[in-house]
Order: structure tokens, then C-alpha cells, then sequence
């Protein structure tokens, strides 16, 4: 007999202005039903008037998908903006064997919810901590995304860096116990890539394919480029923001993810100017899965994530200095981590039907 799931979601990118189908946690969950059994039965809610087409009960037959109302697009407030009326029904409607929730805020919401209904177990995922690494707000959800996940009976994050720097955090507000318990539910569930295919040929450009918020480093990252532009004026930059205007910008962005795959395959590099961010980037694994290598910070997570493809540099002041050597026709980048058959290991590694065998959560088992 089929499993049902029960999805709590964590939209952070939808409304009026925004395509849903670029959502990361749709991108993530669509990923992850293409990888898996077809045996599972998931039940997707969805924002009014957000219905996300590149999930659709046609190309996926095992996921049921539910209008769950109206819902702030705005993320800090999202996470306090639990439907408790459409997660009542839900429960009382359907039976289903797990949760699976991916919003550790709603997730104690969740067991109030069915305080009479309490046979299934909650798993969970998080991609997201308001945390002051990542510019969290002094008032903030970060409490109630630990409760959320001390109902959990594992909770993935993205990496095992991200883990013990959420540990650190929860310290300053919960006791020895809680904290025992955190490390034991918290576990290392990597977010994986697609397999790896041969881009285009490249060209003088550099990717930028992240969101333009404080977290990605967008406002440094243009502001410097436009200083080695002036300098140079031998290359462009491919991004993902539709709002740059610079003269030695092309949007590569597209709904259809197979065309902006082929679009940002053509860069040279990628560059990430993330400085504190707590997550494995999956735009990232986007362009390493298509042969684009990365200039990536360190002391982040990605020294345990990326094995070879990768050049990590130590901070802004070099990654500066290796952007105006490489224009400067003074490095060539060709060989050492950029090398095409470095990528295709961590890609081969990173592979989603890989890195799943690594999830522990009961039904990929079953």
C-alpha cells in the first residue's frame, strides 16, 4: 500500500513579481520526487494564485497539490503566518503516514494542530536559519524554528557546517539537554545537483546566478565589477537579476530550467560572494552540473561540499584580486580546480541519487 506524505512548505519566493517555479524549496522538492519512488503519495500546499506549474499531478502523478490560501510573500512574516484553518482540514480530511515539513516554524504549529490526531511522525528539512550570519533580524523566528524541530524525529540541513553552527546559536537560548537532543535530530541531508552534461563553449563572462539580497553579496559583488569594468571593459557578466542595467550585464534567467541551464553553462566561472551565509548554494550546483567552476569563500560550508571544482579563496580582498588578475590576462584558470574532469567527480558525488542514499527518512527506505 502507497505511503502519504503530508508537505509543509517553505515558499520564500512568490507573489505578484515573482515566479514561484524559481523557488528554491520547489526546485528542491521537485528534484527530490524525480529521484525517488513513485510508490509515495505527497500532498503539496500551495499559496492562492500561486499554483506552481512545474509541478503538476501530470509530469507527477504521485503528487496531489492544495490551495492553502493566502500567504504573506514576505519571508520573515511567512514564518509566522501559519494556516491553521487549511492544516486542520487537512489532517482531518486525509490520513497520512508522515509529515514532512520543511518550515521547522510551523512545525510545532503542526502537533497543536492535530493534538487529537498524533499517529504520524514528523521529519523535516531546513533550508533556512534567521540567524545573525545571516542577518537576522534582532527579533526573529529562530526560537520557534528549535521547538519545531524538537518534534522532529530528524530534521536535514545542508551540511554538517551548517549543523554545528546552528548548535553553537541554540546555546544561547536553551540548556545541555536541548541541546543533546538538537545534535541527535539534526543530521546532514546534502542537497544534490543535476547530472553532469557538457555546456557550451565559454566565453569572457563570469556567473553570477544568486539573488539580489544582503546574504549573496549582490550589492559588493556589482559595485566591485563595475570598478573592473572601467578598467578593462573585456568581459560580461550573466546573471539571474532581470533588474541590472549595466552595460556589460546579459540576463541569462528563464522559467524553463533546461534553457537557463544551457544559458549559464557558456560563463567561464561563477563567482559566490556570500561572507556569512549558512547554506550550500544550490544555484552552485546549478552551474557545476553544466562544467562552470566556482570562486567560492572559505570557512564556510563549502570546503565540505566541494572536494576539487572549486577554487575557495580566503576572503573579499583576494577574491578581488583574483578577478582583476584574471581580466588582467595575468592568471589563467584553465587547469588546477577548474579542471572539466574535477567537476564531473563532485558533480558525479553531489548527484542526487547519491547524495539521497544519505537521507533518513523512513519512506526512501520503505
Amino acid at each position: 500500500m502507497k505511503k502519504t506524505v503530508l508537505v509543509v512548505p517553505n515558499y520564500t519566493h512568490f507573489g505578484p513579481s515573482k515566479d514561484i517555479n524559481r523557488d528554491s524549496f520547489l526546485l528542491v522538492f521537485k528534484s527530490f520526487i524525480e529521484n525517488t519512488s513513485k510508490d509515495v503519495i505527497y500532498h503539496l500546499p500551495y499559496p492562492h494564485k500561486n499554483r506552481p506549474g512545474i509541478i503538476n499531478k501530470f509530469e507527477h502523478p504521485n503528487v496531489e497539490m492544495f490551495d492553502m490560501g493566502h500567504l504573506t510573500s514576505f519571508a520573515p512574516k511567512m514564518r509566522v503566518d501559519y494556516p491553521y484553518r487549511f492544516f486542520q482540514r487537512m489532517l482531518q480530511d486525509y490520513e497520512y503516514d508522515y509529515i514532512w515539513s520543511h518550515l521547522p516554524e510551523w512545525t510545532n504549529q503542526i502537533a497543536v494542530t492535530r493534538i487529537y490526531n498524533k499517529t504520524q511522525p514528523i521529519y523535516g528539512y531546513c533550508h533556512w536559519w534567521e540567524i545573525k550570519e545571516n542577518g537576522a533580524r534582532d527579533k526573529n523566528s529562530f526560537i520557534n524554528n528549535i521547538q519545531g524541530i524538537l518534534q522532529m524525529k530528524t530534521c536535514g540541513v545542508n551540511s554538517k557546517w551548517v549543523k554545528d553552527l546552528v548548535l553553537k546559536r541554540a546555546k544561547d537560548y536553551f540548556n545541555d539537554d536541548v541541546i543533546s537532543k538538537l545534535d541527535t535530530i539534526i543530521q546532514p541531508h546534502y542537497l544534490g545537483c543535476d547530472p553532469y552534461k557538457k555546456g557550451k563553449d565559454k566565453t569572457p563572462s563570469i556567473l553570477f546566478n544568486h539573488r539580489d539580497d544582503d546574504y549573496t553579496g549582490a550589492e559588493w559583488f556589482f559595485k566591485e565589477i563595475t570598478k573592473l569594468w572601467d578598467k578593462y571593459k573585456n568581459f560580461e557578466v550573466l546573471t539571474t537579476l532581470k533588474d541590472r542595467e549595466e552595460p556589460w550585464v546579459r540576463y541569462v534567467g528563464h522559467s524553463d530550467r533546461d534553457i537557463y541551464l544551457n544559458n549559464i553553462s557558456e560563463a567561464y566561472f561563477g563567482v559566490g560572494a556570500f561572507k556569512n551565509y549558512s547554506a550550500w548554494s544550490m544555484s552552485v550546483t546549478d552551474g557545476l552540473s553544466v562544467g562552470v567552476p566556482y570562486l567560492l569563500p572559505k570557512g564556510l560550508c563549502y570546503e565540505e561540499m566541494v572536494k576539487s571544482s572549486c577554487y575557495l579563496y580566503e576572503d573579499r580582498e583576494e577574491l578581488v584580486m583574483l578577478l582583476d588578475m584574471f581580466f588582467g590576462g595575468r592568471l589563467d584558470m584553465k587547469y588546477g580546480s577548474f579542471d572539466a574532469d574535477n567537476i564531473k567527480s563532485d558533480v558525479s558525488r553531489l548527484q542526487w541519487k547519491n547524495v539521497l542514499k544519505g537521507w533518513d527518512i523512513p519512506w526512501l527506505k520503505a
